[in-house]
């Protein structure tokens, strides 16, 4: 079996992912540079996941999909646990006064949302009402980790379909073809989604839009169209034409760019009612695909100036570091804010800048910690 292939320039894509979430929950960045790195993220996850899995024989039964996503998982559920438990103290001890007049009401209510945030089903339930008491985050980061074990679950299921619809006996122009109009049909029906989650929801329609399955499970589907793109054009010759994803990568980084500028609601740029298109699948999903599938064809070439170039290593050494410890350092980085802020504010008004920086020191220790302890 043909080992799992590591893209460098993926990682440093996923390192500027992190970035962007990072300091949108410090401030210093709006929040559509979450939303753009959510997508990243998830396109990202669905890429490599049908990259890995192209070729490959694909059980899609209960048993065989559940220790699919308990495979990936596991390996940081760990310190899921762990920062749950911190989140909730935060959150309790934040809290104190009010649920010591109510805690015979609070206290079932704060059970089943530990039950939900512990067994990653947070993100499966509803995201308004009451039931929204339940089905929400102490550790708000959470959803993330919940919707991608859905997303496991399933993994096994898309790939078998895709096999059947992009088998190799198929002309590359077939597969090719195919995979773009499924994409459009994915984006089209993602937006419907969107819509209709809007004019129902209203005001609170952001939650779902931003977090629900529903909507953004096409962001995983059409980078996995991609994946499987990637995996039967890779051994072509004409796939490594590097000038041309160069230039590909450079207009969609470029569009990236320009979109996140245009979705910031704080420059007055789109009108709030216009809000919830930041969150969808048409804002972002295009350009991240393009971006993330020609930096993988620019692989090879991009790996041998990294390894050859001093300057170039050195520059990105760093973001390659921050990859491989954000899995740690996603999971970490709310509760440090939280925390510092908090010390902070004793102390006196809370300095941004000064804030951040602590902050990010601290979550990127204790990721190294967490990955030392791994590896032991």
């Amino acid at each position: 079996m043909e080992s799992k292939k590591y893209f460098k320039t993926l990682q440093i894509l996923r390192a500027l992912a992190f970035l962007g979430i990072f300091f949108f929950h410090t401030t210093l960045l709006p929040d559509v540079f979450s939303r753009w790195s959510i997508t990243v993220f998830l396109m990202l996850s669905g890429f490599l996941n049908a990259v890995h899995g192209y070729g490959q024989e694909i059980d899609c039964s209960p048993r065989a999909s559940w220790k699919n996503a308990v495979r990936k998982i596991r390996r940081i559920y760990p310190l899921h646990l762990v920062m749950l438990i911190i989140a909730f103290g935060l959150y309790a001890y934040s809290v104190k006064d009010a649920v010591i007049n109510s805690l015979g009401e609070r206290l079932p209510i704060a059970l089943g949302k530990l039950v939900s945030n512990a067994f990653l089903i947070s993100d499966w339930g509803p995201k308004s009402g009451w039931w929204y008491n339940i089905f929400s985050e102490y550790n708000i980061v959470t959803w993330y980790l919940s919707l991608s074990l859905l997303l496991f679950l399933l993994t096994p299921l898309f790939l078998q379909i895709m096999h059947k619809l992009y088998g190799s006996e198929k002309a590359m122009t077939s597969i090719v073809t195919r995979a773009i109009l499924i994409s459009l049909l994915i984006y089209a029906i993602t937006i419907v989604i969107n819509i209709m989650f809007v004019n129902h929801y209203k005001d609170s329609s952001m939650l779902y839009i931003y977090e629900s399955p529903l909507s953004r499970i096409g962001d995983y589907l059409i980078a996995m169209q991609a994946g499987y793109i990637y995996g039967e054009k890779r051994h072509l010759p004409e796939h490594q034409n590097t000038t041309l994803s160069i230039a590909i990568a450079a207009t969609a980084s470029i569009l990236s760019i320009v979109l996140i500028y245009a979705g910031d609601l704080k420059n007055g740029t789109l009108p709030a009612s216009y809000s919830w298109i930041m969150n969808s699948g048409f804002y972002f999903t295009v350009p991240t695909v393009i971006l993330i599938y020609h930096l993988a064809t620019l692989e090879n070439a991009s790996t041998y100036k990294l390894n050859y170039n001093k300057t170039l290593n050195i520059i990105t050494k760093p973001f390659l570091i921050l990859a491989a410890l954000s899995q740690y350092a996603f999971l970490i980085h709310v509760p440090v804010i939280s925390l510092i802020h908090g010390i902070l504010r004793r102390i006196g008004d809370v300095n941004i800048w000064l804030w951040s920086l602590i902050s990010f020191v601290l979550t990127m220790l204790f990721s190294v910690v967490v990955d030392r302890c791994k590896k032991r």
